[in-house]
């Protein structure tokens, strides 16, 4: 009984003490420029003025993308919350589609309990349900659900169009979800002979969920800007602590206006391709330093639970069933992670997209009756060490959700 029982007692306790973080902070949505913001710009209400009928659709280049802040507008439009207790909202919502999402694959892909467990309890504990913007967790879920539909036969409809809502959560997703559709075709071509029905599925669910907007904005619901601002905010946070100089002529100084930081270190440049063919050692070193930045990430983020993945793939004892799966996470990781590198530091949020298949497919193969006993002695120890170390930086990664490097 009590093994029947576990998980679910676990899902508890996490919705429980996480519902209580959130409602410890403010329930207040942060202004624009912050990207959390796009909660309070998500708005789907139908209004008629004295001009005519307004319809609100979400923009794709917003931070909530389409399909979160399509999420968080019906929610609203059901609800209507104050602004007081909108932020409220949006996270617990995130929250229970994180945990929920993890919870689902932790019980169709681990066999064990003891290590259905340990998966789960590692990914409550990250505290990357706190982390804002909401649309990097939101794509997080629609990405494990995609997995978990696809391994239990769903049609091919209603799996193709979770792979598009994650693809539309944020405009930097969408090539990788398309990628990881091009993996999915690919195998289901090989498998079951399948030629167009995932194209067809995810070309369906695109025009259905973009065609409104261009309707509305044209081709200002894709056109931004935020590249450059997004370059430069993230080249202040990595190199104004080093700098000597406190004078006006500092990037700290300049660092309240990012136009004053572009034409401070980078004069001329107006747009991020000028500043790599300009400057391409100051763009290097950005990137080097970048890098870096992401390996903390990383390791900030995955604790220990690298090792057993990696030493699973090593010895090859990934069940049969998981095999489409993990090649859907190579795919994830490399396209989703990959880009952000010309822009910006890899953020823990950024890492959400791989890491729940990441520990569930780790526990997968521990718990596989196959696996040899060193591995699931490694995963036992890289586990309950990663969830010793989140427990022990929790409430401070709530208090910091808001923020980077952690946000």
């Amino acid at each position: 009984m009590f093994k029947k029982s576990c998980l679910p007692l676990l899902l508890v306790i996490a919705i429980v003490v996480s519902f209580a973080g959130i409602l410890s902070q403010s329930g207040l949505v942060s202004e624009w420029p912050m990207d959390q913001s796009f909660v309070t710009r998500a708005d789907l209400r139908l209004e008629r003025l004295p001009t005519g009928w307004v319809f609100q659709y979400p923009r794709f280049k917003w931070s909530g993308g389409v399909s979160a802040s399509l999420l968080i507008g019906l929610y609203k439009l059901v609800v209507s919350p104050a602004p007081e207790t909108l932020n409220w909202h949006a996270k617990c919502i995130t929250t229970l589609l994180f945990l929920g999402s993890s919870f689902s694959l932790c019980r169709l892909f681990i066999r064990h309990w003891i290590f259905q467990a340990l998966a789960f309890s590692v990914i409550a504990s990250s505290g990357l349900q706190f982390a804002e913007p909401s649309s990097d967790i939101i794509a997080a879920a629609f990405f494990a659900f995609f997995m978990l539909s696809v391994r239990l036969g769903w049609p091919r409809l209603i799996s193709s169009g979770l792979l598009v809502l994650f693809g539309l959560s944020k405009i930097q997703l969408l090539l990788c979800s398309l990628g990881v559709g091009a993996v999915w075709y690919w195998w289901d071509f090989r498998e079951n002979r399948m030629r167009w029905q995932v194209p067809l599925g995810m070309a369906f669910w695109l025009v259905l969920l973009m065609a409104p907007g261009f309707r509305l904005y044209g081709m200002d619901m894709v056109r931004t800007v935020k590249g450059l601002r997004t370059f430069a905010s993230s080249y202040v946070f990595m190199f104004s602590p080093h700098q000597f100089s406190s004078g006006s002529e500092s990037l700290a100084a300049n660092s309240a206006n990012w136009q004053d930081v572009m034409r401070s270190v980078f004069p001329g440049a107006r747009t991020v391709s000028e500043v790599m063919l300009r400057y391409p050692k100051k763009y290097l070193d950005f990137v080097l330093v970048a890098g870096g930045f992401g390996v903390v990430s990383v390791l900030q983020t995955m604790g220990l639970m690298l090792i057993p993945f990696f030493r699973a793939l090593r010895l090859g004892v990934f069940p049969a069933a998981t095999r489409l799966s993990l090649r859907f996470l190579g795919a994830a990781a490399f396209l989703a992670l990959t880009p952000p590198l010309l822009l910006r530091f890899i953020s823990p949020r950024y890492l959400a997209v791989v890491f729940i298949p990441l520990v569930v497919l780790s526990a997968a193969a521990a718990g596989a009756p196959q696996a040899p006993r060193s591995l699931k002695i490694t995963f036992l120890i890289c586990s309950l060490l990663t969830l010793v170390l989140n427990l022990a930086v929790f409430s401070e990664r709530l208090i910091e959700s808001p923020l980077m490097p952690f946000g």
